[in-house]
């Protein structure tokens, strides 16, 4: 089994997967990439929800609101926290992951295509060996690494660290012009971005 190499900034996210990695179990392989995809989707999320959470209307008063906003979405995926921040007219995720963006977003659809099928339990009918599945891992770290650095260079967030409402309030203001004031129109505002 190869090597788990993980950047010093993934280290305490990856905890979980390294532990998988490194067990002996006979799914180890399969487990450390569905792991490592779920923190791809949250670190996505909590970029999104950065930018969201510095309008200067989400306080602590209605934060509770805006997050139920985005937990009754049922539209919510990486594909739509990648379009929903390039709708919110700040740098995109693109830019941000730089000039190893179309080879790993390539890859990132093709890990995809077996991860919906194995989430729900389904043969992938790809026969994909373990060799792929380490390689997938590290992939998805790579992609996670790049992004955290555009993340951490342009919003002084990297999607990585607890707490984003705290992050958000504190950070400078990345977002010029936000296309909602309050919960009932982020509301409208996210139901069309995530269904068009």
């Amino acid at each position: 089994m190869r090597k788990l190499n993980i950047p010093k900034k993934l280290v305490q996210e990856f905890a979980t997967v390294e532990a998988v990695w490194c067990s002996q179990g006979p799914t180890r392989r399969v487990d450390a990439v569905m792991l490592s995809w779920i923190k791809y989707e949250k670190q996505l999320r909590r970029l999104f929800c950065f930018v969201v959470y510095q309008h200067p209307n989400i306080t602590h008063a209605t934060l509770k609101d805006v997050m139920s906003v985005m937990a009754n979405n049922r539209n919510l995926n990486p594909t739509t926290f990648v379009d929903c921040i390039a709708a919110l007219n700040v740098t995109p995720v693109k830019t941000l992951v730089g000039s190893k963006h179309a080879l790993l977003a390539k890859e990132l659809v093709r890990i995809k295509k077996y991860r919906n099928k194995l989430m729900h339990g389904q043969i992938s009918g790809q026969n994909i060996r373990s060799a792929q599945l380490e390689r997938d891992t590290l992939l998805i770290v790579e992609w996670m690494s790049s992004l955290a650095d555009g993340g951490d260079k342009v919003f002084g967030y990297d999607g990585l660290r607890r707490n984003t409402f705290v992050h958000a309030k504190k950070a400078s203001v990345v977002a010029q012009n936000f296309p909602f004031h309050d919960a009932a129109t982020f509301k409208a505002w996210l139901e069309y971005q995530t269904q068009n």
